[in-house]
């Protein structure tokens, strides 16, 4: 090792410029064979994918223009009026109802089974709950819930 050492601090100074520039192409060389050929290699195999995509695209615009715009006709839907004693069937008993500026309170007596029926027509009739409370009453269960309608009357 020695011998190497001595010999490249006795060669002129025009050699040893020769020997760091081909040392730093060797080594630029290797790592664009080992790291970023296969990067360039792979970003021009997205490239002509996506030319490949723009293609097929431009070549289904003619077929799509042909097609007529078709509008959906959105269907208005059938909201029943609320009125609190529409609550006092299948299991459910109206216990409480407090009408409030744009909703109010409602308190049901109610088997387990008959409670979440008791959200889907709330739904129905465009009632939004903003808050429940499920209790235990008796034999059965006591639901406590703050209604709001965005279109009070």
């Amino acid at each position: 090792m020695n011998i190497l050492l001595e010999r490249w601090c006795e060669s002129r100074p025009g050699c040893r410029v020769l020997g760091w520039c081909l040392g730093t192409v060797f080594l630029g060389a290797a790592a664009w064979g080992m790291l970023l050929r296969p990067v360039h290699l792979q970003c021009v195999a997205l490239r002509l994918q996506v030319a490949d995509a723009v293609r097929t695209n431009v070549s289904l615009w003619p077929a799509a223009s042909k097609v007529p715009y078709q509008t959906e006709t959105v269907e208005a839907r059938v909201v029943q009026p609320f009125s609190p004693l529409d609550f006092q069937v299948d299991g459910t008993r109206l216990v409480h109802w407090k009408p409030l500026q744009s909703g109010g309170e409602l308190t049901l007596d109610a088997d387990w089974q008959v409670i979440p029926a008791v959200f889907s027509r709330l739904m129905k009739r465009d009632v939004q709950v903003s808050a429940f409370a499920i209790s235990p009453h008796d034999v059965g269960l006591r639901l406590h819930m703050q209604l709001e309608q965005e279109h009070a009357e």
